[in-house]
């Protein structure tokens, strides 16, 4: 039996921008290289993640709110990545918070 994952009540409020804004901060101290590409459903390639960060591998993030869903797009373009050899997830607030973002990142931070 697995225990469930208490998630801070500050996780529920923060909106999607608050989210790309940390992350982005992160990125910063880490001096890794962050690309956000705005709404992909008016792109060439509709469902392209929030995020793509660069260091000594590559991360591809979508990012949702802590209620937030994806969308079909946004499925099949991450399955598409990860069958690829990408390195693709979801990023929620949640994740903020429970140190996974940090952890991610900084396992790609490279040495300077």
């Amino acid at each position: 039996m697995t225990t469930p994952v208490r998630v801070p009540a500050a996780a529920y409020a923060m909106t999607e921008r608050e989210l790309e804004e940390h992350v982005r901060a992160l990125c910063k101290d880490f001096g890794l290289a962050v690309n956000h590409f705005p709404d992909s459903r008016r792109s060439w390639l509709p469902g392209f993640p929030d995020l793509v960060v660069f260091g000594s591998a590559v991360l591809w993030r979508e990012l949702k709110s802590q209620h937030g869903s994806l969308s079909v797009d946004q499925r099949r373009i991450g399955s598409r990545i990860s069958h690829a050899g990408g390195d693709w997830a979801v990023w929620r607030p949640q994740h903020l918070f429970d140190g996974t973002i940090g952890r991610q990142l900084a396992a790609i931070r490279q040495p300077s």
